[in-house]
């Protein structure tokens, strides 16, 4: 069997702002610098806004600059497993010391949230009692830059996710800095500017990644009809899961990307094979525990509504039980009437708007497609050794391992002093695939039969 081996070589950089203050580098010519005693870092599609901590052991000998002085909330955390590629971003939440009676090293602890969560913590409070601004005259704005063509057609997920975000940035900009007309500077509390600063720094240019899909809907505003909302919030109840993801990764050119896209599980293709001699352990799961066998996509505020159309059931032509949800017949009698549904937000601001069905038929058939052969597919985790010159899968991307791919919903990095880096991977919908055609892995358990080779 092959050998593989390295030395791990992992750099962490510490900025406030873009301002870097500190870095940990096996080959830092200060002793401070050498003192990384462990990190990790985690990002996963069902929590946007990962974790990360790192540790370092404190040069109490420098008594003018100690770290953990100097590390402060919000700081902005750069994390490279190999050279000057850059695998992690994260915002400092929480710095700690600690030490224990029979060691002197007293050890710093750093840990906070990747840093796409700045767009869940960059809001604003739309509070009617604060009297701040008008709701109902923002909504007005933000709408009429979003209906291209009363919002049937010309408007992409990219036009929506932009627009969303740079109406926000605008509300946002009205309630902060300095007014022209004003001779003194307006403080709000309101909107934590701050954070929208810091985004607008680490965010570059042209970094929301979307496919260029056609919005079948009129889309609903109502960005500021709560007390408090943020951006991604909103993004969300436009493109709501299970049918759309939204998460964040790094390039290859070390590039923040925000991404929006239908979930990518029609013809699915690897982008990374596990090596046998990486892998160090897993499990895979089949359960039928989540279940589906009718689908059904809806617009909330239309007719294409299941308030609506549920009681129309004696109408005729094309509104005649449109859009109910069909049973899988072929599952049904096993499993019973499990239902998934995804709701879509729209409004209906023109009595004779004519809804685009055939789009949610296709969403519909779709959905049916992906989630309802759940039961069939594996699930679970596989942990390798991070051989970090090699770029790792990213979650969002799919995984090939014992002759079948797997969805990455989840991957965790780790490393301590004097041990090997590992990646945790969470999978799921393994199966093989030809297409858009799945059928079950077989003989999945005598696998390390491959191993022995």
């Amino acid at each position: 069997m092959e050998t593989l081996s390295q030395a791990p070589q992992p750099v962490i950089k510490c900025y406030q702002n873009d301002t870097i203050y500190q870095i940990f580098s096996p080959t830092s010519i200060y002793t401070s610098g050498r003192n990384l005693q462990s990190y990790n870092f985690e990002r996963s599609l069902e929590n946007f806004g990962g974790s990360f901590s790192f540790t370092v052991k404190e040069d109490v000998e420098n008594l003018n600059e100690l770290f953990m002085d100097k590390v402060q909330p919000l700081d902005i955390i750069m994390i490279s497993e190999k050279d000057e590629r850059v695998d992690f971003l994260g915002v400092v939440t929480t710095v700690s010391i600690g030490a224990i009676a029979s060691n002197l090293n007293k050890v710093v602890t750093v840990s906070g949230k990747s840093i796409e969560w700045l767009f869940s913590y960059f809001n604003i409070a739309a509070d009617i009692k604060l009297m701040v601004f008008e709701n109902e005259s923002a909504n007005k704005t933000f709408k009429a830059d979003l209906e291209k063509k009363q919002g049937t057609e010309g408007l992409t997920i990219k036009d929506v996710v932009t627009t969303s975000i740079t109406a926000f940035r605008n509300e946002e900009s009205k309630l902060s800095g300095t007014d022209s007309d004003a001779t003194e500077e307006k403080i709000t509390p309101v909107s934590n500017s701050y954070i929208g600063d810091l985004i607008d720094t680490w965010f570059k240019t042209d970094y929301v990644e979307a496919t260029e899909t056609q919005i079948a809907y009129p889309i609903s505003s109502n960005l500021f009809d709560t007390e408090k909302i943020n951006v991604i919030d909103y993004i969300r109840k436009l493109f709501p899961s299970p049918i759309y993801e939204i998460f964040s990764y790094i390039d290859d050119t070390n590039q923040l990307k925000l991404v929006v896209r239908e979930a990518p599980f029609d013809n699915p293709e690897a982008t990374y094979y596990i090596n046998p001699t990486q892998l160090t352990d897993y499990t895979l799961t089949r359960s039928c525990e989540e279940v589906y066998t009718a689908f059904m996509t809806y617009l909330e505020g239309t007719d294409a509504a299941p308030s609506f159309y549920m009681n129309i059931q004696a109408a005729k032509d094309i509104q005649k039980g449109y859009n109910y949800a069909k049973p899988s017949e072929n599952k049904i009698n096993k499993y019973g009437y499990q239902i998934l549904t995804c709701s879509l937000v729209g409004y209906n601001n023109d009595p004779d708007a004519q809804i685009d069905r055939t789009k949610l038929d296709e969403l519909n058939t779709k959905l049916a497609r992906w989630f309802s052969k759940l039961d069939e597919m594996y699930s679970g985790d596989l942990t390798i050794v991070n051989m970090t010159k090699e770029r790792p899968a990213r979650i969002g991307e799919w995984l090939g391992f014992a002759k079948g791919l797997y969805y990455v919903i989840s991957e965790k990095h780790s490393w301590m002093y004097g041990d090997n880096p590992m990646i945790n991977y969470q999978v799921t919908r393994g199966g093989q695939y030809t297409g858009n055609n799945f059928r079950p892995i077989r003989k999945l358990s005598a696998v390390y039969k491959e191993f022995e080779q």
